[in-house]
């Protein structure tokens, strides 16, 4: 571990110098912080990961992901592939001793997210779940006026949320995520993120019930013209109650085309609140807008200025996990944190199936 002059040296796992979500979003974000230094990058491809070391000016590369997480040369290992290679890169990196990054979700299903929060316990190193919806600084807004109680008591919280992932057609490189072992799907991606920062803005929730629908049930394989039938839904239909008493409904829509808006309304006893934006890697890629009676509301200055787009809100988190390591604090959303999520997905996936409502102590906070 560097001294507390010297930047965290990070190392990521999954990584494309032409495109993805490692390219344009964690690479800026990780440059645009002093307290980080992007050390190494890993795929499983010599001829990519030289290309990715040559592209963003890295000192380090692996053609082994699991050789990068030991190495002495990383500090913190930003694990950025599909999600059924999650399980096997996080724990190699926590037996290491280093801080971990993952994005959402954590594992396939929730054995696997007990199973790396559990090894992050014992490792004490710090952990953060890609849920970086809530670093927004619009979010960060809305969160201080709900609880300061500038629009009253919570009555009612409308959010809908929408993706052109999840249509007719996709590329055969996109295939995992029509496959339900897979763990990654519109209720658990898109909903995950929306459910966090409702979550985030107005508490825990005390019970769900949902609906689940298959909207696209034939689809194309764009790249090999092959067709297949779906069977992970493609909408999803949640109604909830907040711990506060609030009243909530979440929509999930796939397969829709730009401009992918997004509204997170609420209704209090004496005003409401906007949440509004729009970006095709989903809200939690972008700047988010708020609105307090109809009016633009002005919100926080960015933690880190200058990132936009799909960085911007990475950025915010990045610097919040540098300080928690930097302070020994537990400020960010972490493995922890993934599981009480999952544990709250996995009621909504039952109540969808079995047309029951769900009530439980024990999900995210």
């Amino acid at each position: 571990m560097p001294s507390t002059s010297q930047p965290l040296r990070v190392g990521i796992v999954g990584i494309n110098p032409n495109k993805g979500w490692g390219r344009y979003s964690h690479v800026p974000a990780i440059q645009s912080l002093p307290d980080l230094k992007l050390a190494a990058v890993a795929t499983r491809n010599e001829t990519s990961a030289r290309a990715a070391a040559e592209s963003f000016a890295v000192p380090h590369w692996f053609a082994d992901p699991l050789a990068m997480v030991r190495s002495d040369a990383v500090d913190l290992v930003c694990v950025s592939v599909n999600v059924p290679a999650h399980r096997a890169i996080v724990l190699a990196a926590l037996a290491a001793g280093k801080h971990v990054y993952s994005e959402w979700p954590l594992g396939r299903n929730l054995d696997e997210s007990q199973e790396m929060a559990a090894a992050a316990a014992r490792a004490g190193v710090h952990t953060a779940i890609g849920l970086q919806g809530r670093a927004n600084p619009a979010s960060r807004r809305a969160r201080e006026l709900v609880a300061q109680g500038a629009i009253g008591h919570p009555l009612a919280v409308r959010v809908v949320a929408t993706t052109v992932g999840f249509g007719q057609e996709f590329p055969s490189g996109y295939a995992y995520f029509e496959d339900p072992g897979s763990g990654a799907n519109l209720s658990t991606i898109n909903g995950g993120h929306a459910l966090d920062l409702m979550i985030f803005v107005l508490g825990a929730f005390s019970e769900v019930q949902a609906m689940t629908s298959i909207q696209f049930p034939t689809l194309c394989v764009t790249d090999t013209n092959e067709s297949m039938k779906r069977i992970v839904p493609d909408h999803l239909l949640m109604l909830g109650r907040h711990a506060n008493g609030c009243p909530a409904s979440l929509e999930v829509i796939g397969g829709q085309p730009s401009p992918w808006p997004f509204s997170f309304e609420i209704t209090g006893s004496a005003g409401r609140l906007a949440l509004l934006g729009g970006d095709p890697h989903g809200y939690q890629a972008g700047l988010l807008r708020l609105e307090r009676n109809g009016q633009s509301d002005p919100i926080p200055e960015q933690v880190v200025p200058g990132p936009t787009g799909p960085p911007v809100n990475l950025s915010e988190l990045y610097a919040q996990l540098a300080r928690d390591i930097r302070e020994d604090k537990r400020t960010v959303p972490d493995f922890a944190h993934a599981v009480r999520m999952t544990r709250l997905l996995d009621a909504i996936s039952h109540a969808a199936t079995t047309g029951t409502r769900q009530s439980s102590g024990d999900w995210a906070s």
